[in-house]
C-alpha cells in the first residue's frame, strides 16, 4: 500500500550524535519548513551511531525540552539487543576495518563482514518497522557520509530501498553531508588511509538526492563514489525575517555601549582557533590604550568548556599571559531561540543582537562551511574570518563584505599586524559597520534563505515564496548550453513600465530535463551571479519537454498557494512558460501580464516572430513564413489564441482547477513517446472551463530559425514533427556543417506546398477549433459574425451542434476528441473560411488547398457524407497527413 501525503512524516537522522549542534540547527530549519506543510517531524540524535561522544545508549533528558514544538525524538528501541551491535564490536571492527589497527588476517576480516552483514540486516529490519510504525513519507540524514559505523551505514541504506519500494515512494531521501569528515580529520587518519577500503561508500539509488556544501567536497564525494552518484551542492540557510525581540546580554558582564563586543559561537576545540580571538582582543586593546581612546574590546565565547578541557586551559593561559583575561568571557553553550527551554536566561540571537562583531578566525582546513558568518548575515552584524579552504567559495565569491585575515595551509598562525589595523579601522567606523551589514543582509537574503527547498518531491518548500512575487516563469532545458545564457539574459533583463514587472515580483524556474552538456553549469553559475531575484533550478528525470514544463508549473503553484495559506490571502498568481530555443523580448513580460490583468484574462497568449536577418537570402520561405504568422495575429486577437510552449501565461487558480498541464503519451515505432500537445490541450481544457483568453500582441517572443533551418525539407512535405497522427519532438540542433548546405530558399512551387501544409494546420485549430469550443461566440460576438459573415457564423453554429448529435460527442476538451469534428468543419466550411482570410488578412492569403484526391470521384450530394469517412479514418492517418502535424511554422 502506497504511502499518502495527507498522513506525511519525516524522520531526521543525525551521524553527529550532538545534542545541539550546527547540524542540528540545520535541520531545525527544515523541520519548521515542513512544519508549513503539516508534516511531522521527528529526530534520531544518532547517539546510537556514532560511538566515539559516549552516548551510546544514553537516554533522552533535557533533549526533549530543547526541541520541544520542532521534533519528537525517537530511536530505534533495544538496538544493543541486535546481534553484534554494541560499543566493543563497533569500536573493534572499525579499528580493524578501517583504522587498521591491529592488523588483522584476511579470514578475520572476512568473519568480522559477515558479522557486520548479519547485523545490518536485522538493524535495517528494526529501522523499516519504526518508520512504518510513525507512517514516515521523508527522510533527512544528516552527516551520513561517516564512514566509521559500517553497521548502520549499511543498515540505513537496506532500509531505504526497502521502504522504499513498500511505500510506492519516489525521491523521498535527502542524504546531507556538512563536513566529509574523513577528509577533513585526514591529519589524525581516524578513518585510515584512503581509499578507505570498508567504507560503506553512498549507492546509487532514485530514493535518494545526495547533498554537500560546496563543489569541492560535492568532487571529493563523486569521485570517492567513483562517480556512480551525483551529488548536489546546496547552501545552508539563515532565517532573514524579522528577529523579534532580544535582550542584550552586556549588563550581565559589565560591558558598556561604547565598548566593542566580538561573538565567538563555536566549539572550543583547537580547530577552531580560538586563540587567534585572544590575540587579537589584546592587540585591539593595546591600539586603544595607545591612542587614547576610551573603549575596551570582549570577547564573548559561546561553547562547551568541557568539550576539549586542555584547551579550555590553554586558552585561560594564553589570556593570562597577554594580561586581558577580565576581557574574554566563556558562557558556555547557547541555544538559538527556537530551540531554546522556556526560562532561558540567553539564546545566540541574544548575543548576536548585543555584539558588534561576529568572528570565524577557524584554521585552514576544518570548516568546510561557516555557520557563524552566516547568521552574523541574517542578524545584520558584521564579522571577521580567516581566509580558510572554502571561504571563497561559500561566501567571498558572492560580494559579502569584511575584514579576512588571509591564511594557507602553510602560512596559518596567529593575526598579522595589517589584519589587526583592519579591524581596528574598521571597529572605528560606525557607519562603515553599518552600510557593511547592511550590504551583506541584502545579498544574503537572496542567497541563504531557504534554498534547500527543492530537493525532494514535496512541496515543503513553497511557503517560502516572497511575498511580492505573483508571476513564475518556468523554462524547460534540455540541452541548451550553446545559447543559454542568452536567453537567460533576456528573461532576467526584463523591463517595465509603472514597476509591473522587478526582480521582486517575478521569478525563474528552470528545470533541466537530463541535460548531458554544460546547460546545468550555466544555470547555476548564472544563479550564482544574480541574486537580485529568485532563481530555481529543478531536475526532471522523466524525459520530454512536457514533464519538464509540468513540473515547473507544478512548482510554482504549490508554492503559490502556501505562500498564501501562510499570509492567509488569496493573491493574484500567473505562471508562464517560456522556451529555452526562443529569446524574448523586452517588454515580453510587462505586456503579457498587463494585458491579462487588463482584460481580466485566464490564459494568455504571446506574439510570435523570426529575425528577418535569418532568413536574408531566403526571401521565398520568409514571405510564406509570415504569411502564416499574419494569419495566426488576426485569429488570435479574434478569439484569444490558445498557448503554445514558446510564451503563454495561465492564472494559477485555473492552472489548478483544470489539474495542470496533463502528460499523453503516444506509440511510435513500438515505443511509448510523449505527445506534444500538452500546451495545446492544455489551452483546450481551461477555455472549456470558462476560462478567457487573451493575446498580448505587444508580447513577442523571436523564435529560434533553426525550428525551420534544420528540418526545412520535412516542413515542406508537412511532417516536420512526425506522420499518421504522430507528433514527437525532434532534436533541431544544427550540426553546422551539414546545416550549411540546408539553408537554401524555397522554389515557386516548394512555397506553394510549404503554405499548404501550414494553412492546413492552421485553420482547423485557430479558426474552427475555437468555434467547436464555444458556439455561443457565433451568435454573440459582433466581431466573429463579421469576420465569417452572419450567414455563414449562424449555419456554423447549427452545424456544430448537428455533428455533436450526430457523434454523440458532448465533450470537445480530450485529446483528438476535437480533430475529426474540426477536419470536417474545415472541409465543409473551406471556401467560407478562406474568404474570410483574405478579407481580414489579405488577398495573397489566396483559396483553400486542393482536396485530397480520393474526393474527386465524389459527387456533390456525397461530398459531406465522404468527408466523415475520410476524417474518421483512424486506421491509415490519412486525415492527419492532409492537414499536417504540428504547426510547421
Amino acid at each position: 500500500m502506497c504511502r499518502k501525503d495527507m498522513y506525511a512524516s519525516a524522520i531526521f537522522i543525525s551521524f553527529d550524535a550532538v545534542a545541539v549542534s550546527g547540524i542540528t540547527v540545520e535541520a531545525s530549519k527544515m523541520a519548521k519548513i515542513l512544519a508549513q506543510n503539516q508534516i511531522k517531524s521527528y529526530l534520531d540524535l544518532g547517539y546510537d551511531i556514532k560511538i566515539d561522544k559516549g552516548k551510546f545508549g544514553k537516554p533522552y533528558d533535557h533533549e526533549n525540552e530543547v526541541y520541544r514544538g520542532i521534533f519528537d525524538l525517537v530511536r530505534i528501541d533495544d538496538i544493543d539487543s541486535i546481534p553484534h551491535y554494541n560499543v566493543d564490536f563497533l569500536t573493534h571492527s572499525h579499528n580493524v576495518l578501517m583504522g587498521r589497527v591491529p592488523s588483522a588476517s584476511s579470514t578475520e576480516q572476512e568473519e568480522l563482514l559477515l558479522a557486520i552483514s548479519e547485523s545490518s540486516l536485522r538493524l535495517a529490519h528494526r529501522i523499516v518497522q519504526l518508520w512504518e510504525k510513525l507512517r514516515i513519507s521523508y527522510v533527512i540524514v544528516e552527516n551520513g557520509t561517516l564512514p566509521e559505523n559500517i553497521i548502520y551505514t549499511k543498515a540505513l541504506y537496506t532500509a531505504i530501498e526497502d521502504y522504499g519500494k513498500r511505500n510506492c515512494l519516489g525521491n523521498y531521501v535527502i542524504w546531507r553531508d556538512h563536513d566529509l569528515m574523513w577528509n577533513s580529520e585526514k591529519n589524525a587518519m581516524k578513518y585510515g588511509a584512503a581509499p578507505y577500503p570498508h567504507a560503506v561508500k553512498p549507492v546509487k539509488s532514485k530514493y535518494i538526492t545526495y547533498v554537500t556544501l560546496n563543489n569541492h567536497l560535492k568532487n571529493e564525494l563523486e569521485a570517492w563514489c567513483d562517480h556512480e552518484v551525483n551529488v548536489k551542492v546546496k547552501k545552508n540557510t539563515y532565517d532573514f525575517t524579522e528577529h523579534g525581540k532580544h535582550s542584550s546580554i552586556r549588563e550581565n558582564f559589565f560591558i558598556r555601549d561604547t565598548d566593542i563586543l566580538i561573538a565567538r559561537t563555536t566549539r572550543i576545540i583547537p580547530q577552531k582557533r580560538l586563540d587567534r580571538d585572544v590575540f587579537l582582543v589584546h592587540r585591539l586593546n593595546q591600539l586603544f590604550s595607545q591612542n587614547d581612546i576610551d573603549r575596551k574590546v570582549y570577547l564573548v565565547v559561546a561553547g562547551d568548556p568541557d568539550e576539549n578541557r586542555s584547551y579550555h586551559r590553554k586558552l585561560n593561559a594564553l589570556a593570562k599571559k597577554l594580561n586581558v583575561e577580565s576581557f574574554i568571557k566563556f558562557v558556555g553553550p547557547l541555544r538559538h531561540k527556537y530551540v531554546s527551554s522556556p526560562g532561558e536566561a540567553a539564546a545566540i540571537e541574544d548575543l548576536y543582537y548585543s555584539c558588534d562583531l561576529v568572528s570565524f578566525l577557524t584554521s585552514w582546513d576544518y570548516d568546510s562551511y561557516g555557520n557563524p558568518v552566516g547568521e552574523a548575515i541574517s542578524n545584520q552584524r558584521c564579522y571577521i574570518t580567516t581566509s580558510y579552504e572554502y571561504y571563497w567559495e561559500v561566501y567571498g565569491q558572492y560580494g559579502f563584505e569584511a575584514p579576512v585575515m588571509r591564511i594557507s595551509e602553510e602560512q596559518d598562525g596567529l593575526p598579522d599586524e595589517a589584519f589587526i589595523w583592519e579591524v581596528y579601522r574598521f571597529v572605528n567606523n560606525k557607519r562603515l559597520m553599518h552600510d557593511v551589514a547592511g550590504r551583506n543582509f541584502s545579498i544574503g537574503k537572496q542567497l541563504l534563505s531557504n534554498n534547500v527547498n527543492d530537493i525532494l518531491d514535496v512541496d515543503c518548500s513553497e511557503g517560502n515564496m516572497r511575498d511580492t512575487v505573483f508571476v513564475s516563469v518556468v523554462l524547460p532545458v534540455y540541452n541548451e548550453g550553446n545559447r543559454i545564457c542568452e536567453v537567460l539574459l533576456s528573461l532576467f533583463n526584463q523591463k517595465t513600465h509603472n514597476s509591473i514587472i522587478t526582480h521582486n515580483s517575478y521569478e525563474l524556474i528552470l528545470v533541466d530535463n537530463n541535460s548531458t552538456d554544460d546547460s546545468v553549469e550555466k544555470i547555476n553559475t548564472f544563479k550564482a551571479r544574480n541574486q537580485s531575484m529568485e532563481i530555481h533550478a529543478l531536475h526532471e528525470p522523466i524525459q520530454g519537454v512536457s514533464s519538464a514544463r509540468k513540473r515547473g508549473m507544478d512548482y510554482a503553484s504549490a508554492r503559490a498557494k502556501a505562500r498564501d495559506n501562510r499570509l492567509g490571502v488569496q493573491k493574484k498568481h500567473y505562471i508562464v512558460s517560456a522556451d529555452a530555443d526562443c529569446t524574448v523580448d523586452p517588454y515580453w513580460l510587462h505586456a503579457l501580464i498587463n494585458k491579462m490583468a487588463e482584460a481580466n484574462g485566464d490564459l494568455g497568449t504571446c506574439n510570435y516572430y523570426y529575425n528577418e536577418e535569418s532568413f536574408r537570402n531566403r526571401p521565398n520561405l520568409f514571405r510564406e513564413i509570415q504569411k502564416t504568422l499574419r494569419c495566426r495575429d488576426m485569429s488570435f486577437s479574434l478569439f484569444g489564441g490558445f498557448p503554445d510552449g514558446k510564451g503563454f501565461a495561465v492564472e494559477r487558480s485555473l492552472y489548478d482547477k483544470v489539474g495542470g498541464i496533463e502528460i499523453f503519451y503516444q506509440l511510435n515505432n513500438g515505443r511509448f513517446v510523449q505527445h506534444l500537445s500538452d500546451d495545446w490541450d492544455f489551452g483546450i481544457r481551461v477555455i472549456a472551463e470558462g476560462g478567457k483568453p487573451v493575446y498580448a500582441r505587444d508580447s513577442r517572443v523571436e523564435i529560434n530559425s533553426r525550428r525551420v533551418d534544420t528540418v526545412l525539407e520535412e516542413v515542406i512535405g508537412g511532417i516536420a514533427y512526425g506522420k499518421d497522427g504522430i507528433i514527437i519532438m525532434k532534436d533541431v540542433r544544427p550540426d553546422e556543417q551539414k546545416q550549411m548546405s540546408t539553408l537554401y530558399d524555397t522554389t515557386p512551387a516548394q512555397s506553394q506546398q510549404a503554405w499548404f501544409y501550414s494553412v492546413k494546420d492552421y485553420v482547423p485549430k485557430n479558426i474552427v477549433l475555437p468555434a467547436l469550443l464555444n458556439p455561443q461566440i457565433l451568435l454573440e460576438d459582433i466581431a466573429v459574425r463579421e469576420f465569417f459573415t452572419e450567414p455563414v457564423a449562424d449555419r456554423l453554429y447549427h452545424r456544430i451542434h448537428e455533428i455533436k448529435h450526430d457523434s454523440k460527442i458532448i465533450d470537445f476538451k480530450p485529446i483528438h476528441a476535437y480533430k475529426t469534428p474540426a477536419y470536417r468543419l474545415y472541409f465543409e466550411f473551406s471556401d467560407e473560411i478562406f474568404g474570410a482570410m483574405r478579407r481580414a488578412v489579405g488577398d495573397d492569403i489566396g483559396f483553400p488547398p486542393p482536396l485530397p484526391e480520393c474526393f474527386d470521384v465524389v459527387k456533390p450530394e456525397d461530398f459531406e457524407r465522404f468527408v466523415y469517412y475520410f476524417c474518421e479514418d483512424r486506421e491509415s492517418g490519412e486525415a492527419h497527413n492532409y492537414f499536417a502535424n504540428g504547426g510547421v511554422f
